[in-house]
């Protein structure tokens, strides 16, 4: 099913268009990089790219208030708040692989998601999240099928070997950023993914909405309980088809000595 165009979306589909016409051009002329506060990675692109979508959701949605990763709390006093990580994958990006790009989403009091985009580049692939529906590239994704007609992937935090054995009958794969891995999961291209600790609101807001538009899941690893991103930030949980997430919950995980580590 086709998507129908919105105002709203439309403008969104614009701000993020234009973010990855900005990336790809920092990109090829070489990354600059410098290390924030908390030793994470910070370039250029993901300056001028929030400097895109700031503005952009600015004049579009004046009354919603803004969370960005790299400048924090801005914007007006309305209902909604947008959730923006200018670049998820900054390592990623550094490294010069090619999952990482802008994530956004404008979220309700409760934190879910009702409007959101995420985008890859480097791929010109673009999901989004409208009316509780899940499109790729402009195609409305099918709901997430039995877990036997689906790629025997899981996505994984880049250092999850340091703190576990992964029992899973299949291959694990990380591609070097949380967004994108949601997104990819949304779409059917794994069976799950599992987020490390420490990840943030802005990281998993669109693709989690994009996996419960398509009947997937979200659970905490330390319980099996259903994860709440307003209360439950940072908490390690796995996300994807239901038989999936039971499978990786029931007996996945044997500690050999570290935590769960964030892509």
């Amino acid at each position: 099913m086709r998507f129908h165009p919105d105002p709203d979306l439309e403008a969104l589909l614009g701000m993020v268009a234009e973010a990855d016409v900005v990336a790809r051009a920092c990109f090829a002329r070489g990354v600059a990089v410098r290390r924030k506060a908390d030793g994470s990675p910070v370039t250029d692109a993901d300056l001028a790219c929030e400097a895109v979508l700031l503005a952009g959701l600015a004049k579009r949605f004046p009354q919603d208030s803004i969370v960005s990763e790299e400048s924090g709390l801005s914007g007006g006093p309305g209902a909604y708040r947008w959730l923006v990580d200018p670049i998820d994958g900054t390592n990623a990006f550094v490294e010069g692989l090619a999952h990482w790009g802008p994530t956004l989403a404008r979220v309700d009091a409760s934190g879910r998601a009702v409007l959101g985009a995420t985008s890859l580049p480097r791929l010109s692939e673009t999901w989004w999240l409208h009316g509780g529906r899940a499109y790729f590239g402009g195609t409305e994704l099918a709901p997430l099928g039995n877990l036997g007609d689906t790629p025997r992937v899981v996505y994984i935090p880049s250092s999850l070997h340091q703190g576990v054995q992964l029992a899973w009958p299949g291959r694990a794969r990380c591609l070097g950023g949380t967004a994108a891995h949601l997104a990819l999961v949304a779409r059917g291209a794994a069976a799950a993914v599992i987020v490390g600790p420490d990840w943030q609101p802005w990281d998993v807001a669109t693709g989690l909405g994009l996996i419960e538009a398509v009947r997937g899941c979200a659970r905490r690893v330390s319980d099996g309980a259903p994860l709440d991103v307003r209360d439950d930030v940072g908490a390690p949980f796995i996300a994807g088809n239901p038989e999936a997430v039971e499978r990786l919950l029931s007996h996945t995980f044997a500690p050999i000595g570290g935590p769960l580590a964030h892509p």
